[in-house]
């Protein structure tokens, strides 16, 4: 039996190491957020909060967040949103201009389902928030 449980060990520790080895080698995904800061989004600000730490647990990351008046801060390991106010009317064509935005692996807008229209926005994951 002794020897048995010594080669169990054995298995244990080598899929262990080659789990954390192919976990630590891996590239970090990079995540462009944009959080649409507009009069329409007043009624759901208070949901951003969850929204952001619910892409945060997501695989391994990094990420640069913005608004869609401008840019909050660029690449780290979590979102920081510094408790901006929804304040003036949403536009979303500058966005795209970010040089970050060129850089993600990935985009997302979190915006209201009132706010602008978000058809111009190609390969862009939008997450709409409601009442």
């Amino acid at each position: 039996m002794r020897p048995l449980l010594i080669f169990l060990a054995g298995v244990l520790v080598v899929f262990g190491a080659l789990a954390l080895l192919i976990v630590l080698s891996r590239p970090a995904e990079r995540i462009f957020v944009v959080v649409d800061s507009s009069f329409p989004m007043r009624g759901v600000w208070s949901q951003v909060p969850g929204v952001l730490d619910d892409l945060e647990d997501e695989d391994y990351a990094e990420f640069a967040l913005a608004t869609e008046k401008g840019l909050v801060h660029t690449w780290q390991d979590s979102l920081d949103l510094r408790a901006p106010v929804p304040y003036a009317p949403c536009d979303f064509t500058g966005i795209i201009d970010h040089p970050e935005a060129a850089q993600a692996d990935e985009r997302v807008l979190i915006t209201s389902g009132r706010s602008c229209p978000t058809d111009g926005l190609v390969d862009w994951r939008v997450i709409k928030l409601g009442p």
